[in-house]
């Protein structure tokens, strides 16, 4: 029982060791960022030899759960990111909403696609009447109204990164937006 288990610890990269007369169980893990070498994941003394094997298999199979889950969402993404690649079309329209203590609103058009590459532009937003506030004031996107130049962007999911701080999300014609800023 304790070679399989040593191996299975293996497999993660870990590393077993067993004392079965205190009765001890000690798990590291090798890393060169570690000042000695490892890092060491548990080491418990139990009250006999039964629980020690109970503890070993249950952090064994903690960490196998982990790796199926973490299988599985990375399996979903790759199907969101692909479905998000075959729903993009010319002529749709993405919004960022971003902003510190303000609310900017950015809309972007996709002019080209090739792949999971779409070329854009921003458009121009028009204020709703009657909307407008204390510096602030509620917006539409207007297709085909081009205020920037074209560039390109990958699909990396349900949105598209333009900046570090703005991520455009497909939305339909004619939705609007509030717009805040400061003087």
């Amino acid at each position: 029982m304790e070679a399989q288990l040593i191996k299975e610890f293996a497999g993660f990269g870990l590393e077993l060791k067993f004392d079965a007369d205190r009765p001890v169980a000690t798990c590291i893990r090798p890393t060169k960022r570690a000042r000695i070498g490892y890092k060491v994941e548990f080491c418990y003394r139990f009250p006999n030899a039964e629980r020690m094997y109970d503890y070993v298999k249950g952090f064994i199979a903690g960490r196998k759960e982990a790796a199926a889950l973490k299988e599985e969402r990375k399996v979903a993404r790759a199907a969101a990111r692909k479905e998000a690649v075959e729903n993009v079309k010319v002529g749709d329209i993405y919004v960022a909403i971003w902003g510190w203590e303000q609310t900017n609103v950015d809309a972007y058009q996709v002019v080209g696609k090739k792949g999971a590459t779409v070329t854009l532009r921003e458009i121009g937003l028009e204020t709703i009447e009657g909307t407008e506030g204390h510096m602030s004031d509620v917006v539409r996107p207007v297709k085909d109204w081009f205020i920037g130049e074209a560039f390109t962007k990958r699909i990396t999911g349900e949105y598209i990164r333009i900046s570090d701080c703005q991520r455009a999300s497909l939305t339909e014609e004619g939705k609007t937006f509030y717009r805040s800023w400061y003087a």
